[in-house]
């Protein structure tokens, strides 16, 4: 009875904003699930609530402190469940009624109830730990759908829904993917240059997998009945946390590709981000800003502000982006490959490594075509490909694939190290 009541509720007035905007059809069904999942958690606490009119304060005070203190829900899921309650009663006539989390946590610490909207790590695959290109191939054998987006997403930093609606055919314009309007957050369109040969790759891959006629989306449900995008959201999620792909079990989800996207971008157009360990200094002002613009317009964003919870927080001024420290990094990694055997490089690589030796010449950085390859090879990688035309901002992704390495050789000493302390306990005992 009382969910015919929301749904009527929803049906009068949820397709509206509060701005007075066409709201998306994803953006009603959160809303929606957000009230459900609210009365249902209600009816076991005990306020058996039948008609959502009868909505009061005290069941939003009731709400907030079981999900913080019971439920121990993160704060921005807190917030991002009142901000839909909040929409919903005053479609109910209620406007102001549900009011901050802190009036409903008066004990606990307010430092505690604010958001960090800049990333203070990355959230990225490969930040993490994770080979998008062998997770790619590990996924196809799953799921050959899945696998395409999965793609796509990195590629061109598509969200969810975006790429579910996705005919990469139709959308392909040569220079640029353009997400159509009624496809993106909030309606809007936009078209997301093609920067890197590995964005090119990406897609034709999945163009040469995926049908001309029809959407990325699955087309049929399991039941065999014609798939609603509901349903498809559904599977991509179970998908998705089956193969492991959560906070929990992997430190990522779906969304750490479009940081990576995001990462990625930023780096061709000669940035480290913040989240790889960029510092202040590397542009100036107003070069910083055309950067994130770009960036934050190929993610579907108009405020450039957006950016810091992708890439993080940084501060401009003129310096070379290549400082003494980025150039020690190198060195360093050079070292540790010099004591490793490196293997030939492929003949229809060899030129491409003789332009990053180059490039790295430039700066009065040698090195052999061989560990140019592997660095490569390495920074390749995060971009979903097993190589990348070393085209744009060499020196800075070389900089960022050395300094990972570096951490990678660390860990695996420190591991090595915890082993030999672990042997020699066990031979005293």
């Amino acid at each position: 009875m009382w969910k015919q009541k929301v749904n009527a509720v929803m049906e009068l007035h949820g397709w509206r904003r509060v701005n007075g905007k066409v709201a998306s059809e994803r953006t009603q069904t959160l809303t929606k699930e957000v009230v459900y999942a609210a009365i249902w958690l209600l009816h076991e606490l005990g306020y058996k609530i039948q008609d959502p009119k009868n909505f009061g304060e005290r069941h939003i005070e009731v709400l907030v402190k079981h999900w913080w203190y019971c439920q121990h829900k993160k704060i921005k899921t807190i917030q991002n469940d009142l901000s839909r309650l909040r929409v919903f009663c005053t479609m109910l006539g209620k406007p102001g009624m549900v009011g901050a989390v802190q009036k409903y946590l008066p004990d606990v610490d307010p430092v505690l109830l604010k958001v960090r909207s800049a990333a203070q790590t990355t959230k990225s695959w490969s930040g993490n730990g994770i080979d998008p290109v062998e997770t790619f191939r590990k996924v196809d054998e799953r799921d050959s759908r899945l696998g395409l987006m999965l793609r796509l997403e990195l590629g061109f930093g598509l969200r969810r829904e975006e790429v579910l609606k996705c005919n990469p055919h139709v959308q392909d314009y040569g220079q640029y993917l353009q997400v159509f309007p009624g496809m993106g957050k909030g309606g809007r369109w936009r078209n997301i240059p093609i920067e890197s040969s590995a964005q090119r790759e990406l897609l034709e891959y999945v163009k040469a997998r995926a049908p001309k006629d029809k959407p990325l989306g699955w087309e049929y449900a399991r039941s065999g009945q014609a798939a609603s995008l509901e349903q498809n959201i559904r599977r991509y999620e179970n998908l998705m946390a089956s193969l492991g792909f959560t906070k929990a079990d992997a430190g990522v989800t779906g969304h750490g590709l479009r940081a990576q996207f995001a990462e990625n971008q930023a780096l061709l157009l000669g940035m480290v981000p913040p989240t790889m360990g960029g510092r202040a200094g590397q542009l100036d002002r107003s070069d910083l800003g055309v950067l994130k613009a770009k960036v934050a317009q190929a993610l579907g964003h108009s405020r450039q502000s957006v950016m810091i919870a992708y890439i993080g927080s940084s501060r401009a001024s003129t310096r070379d982006p290549l400082d003494k420290q980025g150039q020690e990094t190198l060195r360093e990694s050079l070292r540790i490959l010099d004591v490793v055997g490196l293997p030939e490089v492929p003949a229809e690589r060899l030129n491409d490594c003789r332009a990053i030796q180059d490039a790295l010449a430039d700066l009065g950085l040698g090195l052999t075509v061989e560990q140019a390859h592997v660095l490569w090879a390495k920074h390749a990688r995060r971009h979903g490909v097993d190589w990348l035309a070393p085209e744009r901002a060499v020196s800075i992704a070389l900089r960022v694939t050395a300094e990972a390495m570096l951490k990678d050789f660390l860990l695996l000493l420190e591991e090595r190290n915890m082993l030999v302390e672990a042997v020699k306990d066990w031979g005293d005992a």
